[in-house]
């Protein structure tokens, strides 16, 4: 393919960076066959992300460049986006394909412990070489790349087409391996001493009203945990999800979220608060049983009014604008129902992206409230690295102010045979520790039914 014209005068221009978009016509395999076919070449660097509606599904493979631990803060990555943006070359400007960066933010940046995380333990970003963009029914495929001649120029660009076009002619092998997989839950009795001892805070505290605990339940198979095979298996088993895959070198973040952070638009900002949660019945008459007790339980519509207020709030300063609340209404996943209500606004253009980001994160279903004092009480106490579960990940544009980003609940990170499973639960004054344990237990569900193979738990 010869190299357009176009790039060519960007780099007489002054330009040494370059993000070219062309639209794809095939839409023969799916963008997740896609992901599965870059695993040959690029395991380990790849990305996948899509969107409850499937309005977007983005496939990255590669790193053009990475922002890892003080780099990936939420102060420095919006740093090196405004400094990119004069620096990138892009051809067209389309929402969801393009430049941006990929990845996810730490739960807490002041987290310096190393555990299963690797590099990710305080996030990870990266400007994928190439990213397939699926946005409705239009395909896209950007290549980000950079160079400092016009030889180089030419020599990549040719260089890089012919290798995406190898990629696309690999064929797919799906693992049938049946896996004996142990589960463990970590540190049970640990944790449900400290549910109680956060309990007894919350009713001598005056100003701390809900501090979110998460736990781990540790996974090992008799192979290695697949990227494809299980994400595959999540979207045949999950609805009204969020899907995520992130890479880096051995480890594997991976999950299902029903949750969103904040989405950005040109106009407008997005969000949702999700909070309080029961399990789906055996039957429609006992699961709409269970939603009705959903929707009318005092302790899970007190803890989802906290989570509202607080993003309410947010979303009014982001916006400039007041905000009428709502009646939540129920999100139903296969495992798991949740109250839920959507809260949007027009939003105000000196106001940036991430620094809405930062600002709702953590919301209170997943740190508590207030903020500071939750997460205080949590560095405190709660001895485990979050890493990258319950934090932002998603996208964010370089050339525009724009991009989405769920919350990574439902998820798990892996490394070879080895992987570890999150779950969290929101504890107010009148929690109990054996129904919170249970509570987490059904949230792990839907990563461990998504793994696949027989699974041997070995909890107690």
């Amino acid at each position: 393919m010869s190299i357009p014209n176009e790039l060519k005068e960007a780099y007489v221009n002054g330009y040494r960076q370059f993000s070219w978009i062309k639209k794809i016509n095939e839409h023969t395999e799916s963008l997740r066959t896609y992901f599965e076919k870059g695993q040959k070449y690029f395991k380990g660097t790849r990305f996948y992300w899509q969107t409850p509606e499937q309005e977007l599904i983005l496939v990255g493979f590669g790193k053009e460049q990475v922002l890892v631990e003080d780099q990936a803060s939420f102060n420095n990555v919006d740093a090196f986006l405004l400094k990119e943006h004069d620096l990138v070359y892009q051809n067209e400007m389309i929402s969801g394909a393009g430049a941006m960066l990929v990845g996810g933010f730490a739960f807490d940046h002041h987290s310096i412990e190393q555990n299963e995380w690797g590099e990710m333990d305080r996030g990870l970003f990266y400007l994928s070489t190439f990213l397939f963009s699926q946005k409705n029914e239009q395909r896209y495929l950007t290549i980000n790349f950079s160079a400092e001649s016009l030889a180089e120029l030419e020599h990549k660009w040719h260089a890089l087409n012919e290798q995406i076009e190898e990629i696309m002619q690999e064929q797919v092998k799906t693992n049938t391996t049946f896996q004996e997989i142990i589960a463990e839950e970590v540190a049970v009795s640990e944790w449900m001493k400290l549910v109680d001892q956060t309990v007894e805070q919350l009713k001598q505290s005056g100003l701390l009203e809900k501090v979110v605990l998460a736990r781990r339940m540790k996974v090992t198979t008799n192979d290695f945990f697949q990227a494809e095979y299980i994400l595959r298996n999540l979207q045949e088993q999950q609805t009204n999800t969020y899907f995520f895959v992130l890479e880096s070198a051995d480890q594997l973040f991976i999950g299902a979220t029903p949750e969103r952070l904040l989405k950005a638009t040109d106009t407008a900002f997005s969000t949702a608060s999700i909070a309080g949660s029961v399990s789906r019945g055996t039957t429609a008459a006992e699961d709409e049983e269970l939603g009705k007790y959903l929707l009318n339980d005092m302790k899970n519509r007190q803890e989802h009014k906290i989570v509202v207020d607080r993003i309410t709030r947010e979303v009014e300063q982001m916006t400039g604008v007041s905000i009428l609340p709502q009646t939540p209404k129920l999100l139903k996943n296969r495992d798991i129902q949740h109250l839920h209500l959507p809260i949007e606004g027009k939003r105000q253009k000196e106001y940036r992206f991430l620094k809405g980001v930062k600002q709702l994160h953590p919301t209170p279903a997943l740190g508590g409230e207030p903020k500071e004092l939750a997460l205080e009480w949590l560095r405190q106490h709660e001895e485990l690295d979050r890493g990258l579960y319950g934090a932002p990940i998603g996208w964010v544009a370089i050339k525009e102010d724009i991009g989405e980003f769920a919350v990574g609940i439902r998820s798990a990170v892996f490394s070879g045979d080895t992987g570890y499973l999150y779950a969290g639960c929101g504890i107010v004054k009148d929690s109990q520790a054996e129904q919170e344990r249970e509570e987490t237990k059904i949230k792990f569900q839907p990563m461990l039914r998504g793994i696949g193979g027989k699974i041997n738990d070995k909890s107690n």
